[in-house]
């Protein structure tokens, strides 16, 4: 009886593993891509129902549309891009620090506020190097400027958006609000870690917790059989917290699935001590090392709780709509009055690369310059990068954890030249 029950957890690690197997090798399951070439633009997609009309997530490509808004509220009066930013923020983002006051729009926009690249689970307000002096990717500057539009403007960001970008562009399909995309993948091993790190850094502090009040009251009022069903009920209510409201609630399901799965063998083991104790851990160690060493991609679901919208990773649109943005920045870039200031470089990075008031500047050499601008959220990855010198364009939107490396390979092939399109983060 034992061995068998020994046999069912095997079994049930390996049908999770055929199931995982069978979602798709980790290849790109769906692109849009928009091809800009002196006035004229195609589209090339994959998958099925797949077109320029389908909505995929942007992630940070809101930035740039955030920065074209504070750029047209600008130029209407509403603000200087010199100003201060304290008197135009919320009072739940403004600290004691006095280099608050020294913080201008224009720094937001080419990331040189001195604020910290990581946003994912509040907003880190401290204020890492003083105002203007090095440039530091900030998804955290972008929540300021996005505070600093919606203040000054009177409107939502999605409103401002709107009215600046969207309706004056005719960008019908897109939007910071919570709207239904296409289907994500994501990588096998990154859907794992985020459906169960915090589950299981949940388990092992309720179970050592428990462990150690239990040894010092000798179990008096409760023995370690309890405390472990205690704790892994209690690890799922908190993992269950954390995915749906602070971190990626696309993933609840498989770590339903997984949770489901486990819970069967903890009531399938029953009272053979032994193996009910090393269920949770061996399958936890199986579930990822099957995770991190077979190279699929599995389906996800979309957001189950709509974040509020935020220009730095809620942005929805479409490749067509994308091809209508990307042209009216080139119509900027090409300018015969002056170039848009959104293209000059504001801080230099490298020999390479330098930032603009909203996109990032590429240098190839004697090949021209090339204003870009990437997106990476869980399931999603996209890149846009205009080439003037070309009088071209491209745009590739993928729901995949592994789309950049597609998006490189297609621009790379479309403008000739060997561009990086890449940054330091964090």
């Amino acid at each position: 009886m034992r061995n068998g029950r020994i046999t069912l957890v095997v079994l049930s690690v390996i049908a999770a593993a055929v199931m995982f197997t069978a979602c798709g090798r980790n290849d790109i399951s769906d692109y849009s891509v928009a091809y800009y070439d002196n006035g004229s633009v195609e589209y090339t997609n994959k998958g099925d129902g797949t077109d320029e009309h389908t909505v995929f997530e942007l992630a940070s490509n809101g930035k740039t549309v955030a920065a074209y808004t504070a750029l047209a509220m600008a130029d209407e009066g509403v603000f200087s891009l010199d100003d201060n930013i304290i008197q135009y923020l919320g009072n739940d983002l403004v600290t004691g620090d006095q280099r608050m006051n020294d913080i201008t729009i224009r720094q937001l926009l080419c990331h040189t506020a001195g604020f910290s690249p990581s946003y994912e689970l509040g907003v880190d307000k401290k204020i890492h190097t003083d105002p203007g002096t090095e440039f530091c990717y900030s998804g955290v500057g972008y929540i300021y400027l996005q505070s600093v539009i919606e203040n000054a403007s009177g409107m939502t960001l999605d409103q401002a958006a709107s009215h600046y970008v969207f309706e004056p562009l005719g960008m019908n399909n897109s939007t910071f609000a919570g709207v239904k995309t296409i289907t994500p993948y994501m990588a096998l091993s990154n859907a794992v870690l985020y459906a169960m790190l915090m589950f299981v850094l949940s388990f092992y502090v309720l179970l050592l917790v428990s462990g150690v009040v239990g040894k010092i009251s000798k179990f008096k009022y409760y023995t370690f059989k309890t405390a472990f069903v205690v704790s892994f009920a209690a690890a799922g209510i908190i993992n269950t917290v954390f995915l749906l409201f602070f971190f990626v609630s696309k993933v609840f399901i498989l770590f339903l699935i997984i949770y489901a799965l486990m819970g069967t063998v903890l009531a399938v083991a029953g009272k053979h001590s032994k193996l009910f104790y090393a269920s949770v851990p061996v399958l936890t160690a199986a579930l990822f090392v099957l995770a991190f060493v077979i190279p699929v991609s599995i389906p996800v679901t979309n957001d189950l709780i709509d974040k509020a919208p935020n220009c730095a990773y809620t942005f929805r649109s479409t490749c067509e709509d994308m091809a209508v943005f990307c042209e009216a920045l080139m119509d900027k870039a090409n300018d015969p009055d002056g170039q848009d200031q959104m293209f000059l470089p504001a801080v230099k990075i490298d020999d390479k690369n330098a930032w603009g008031l909203g996109v990032a500047i590429e240098e190839s050499d004697g090949q021209g310059t090339m204003y870009w601008h990437s997106g990476i959220n869980p399931g999603f990855q996209s890149l846009y990068v205009l080439c003037p010198d070309q009088n071209r364009y491209i745009v590739v939107l993928t729901n995949s954890d592994s789309g950049l490396d597609l998006a490189r390979e297609l621009a790379r092939d479309f403008l000739g030249i060997d561009g990086e399109w890449d940054i330091k983060r964090g």
